[in-house]
């Protein structure tokens, strides 16, 4: 609905404002729904864990909340940065920034994670 409302705004105004503003609208969806599982739990993450693993070990819920915690700090800065690009900086930057770099950042934060939980597994349950 959003992403529709923003093509509305630049077909009403004839700007490419509105439409290099959708990675900002994604990244706050995204915040309040990881935000909104850290006040009604369980958290996004320990819900993604779950459906692997439906047994889900006690000591895990600290961990996944942390890691869910991480998720909002990046799509807060994630959010911010693809604003500040939409809005000050050339196209060539914006595409550049929201087609390459936010996905290789993403991935490398998921990359980080999955190492991470490797770790805490052999840790805590093995």
């Amino acid at each position: 609905m959003g992403a529709m409302v923003l093509v509305a705004i630049a077909i009403f105004a004839n700007q490419m404002l509105p439409l290099k503003l959708y990675p900002v609208l994604v990244n706050l969806g995204f915040l309040v729904a990881f935000g909104y599982s850290l006040f009604f739990p369980p958290s996004m993450v320990e819900r993604f864990a779950r459906m692997r693993e439906p047994n889900f070990p006690s000591s895990a819920i600290a961990y996944t909340r942390r890691v869910t915690q991480v998720w909002c700090g990046f799509f807060i800065v994630n959010g911010v940065i693809a604003f500040a690009t939409a809005v000050w900086a050339s196209e060539a930057v914006w595409s550049l920034y929201t087609g390459v770099i936010s996905y290789v950042l993403m991935g490398a934060l998921f990359g980080v994670e999955f190492l991470v939980r490797l770790r805490f597994r052999r840790q805590h349950h093995d």
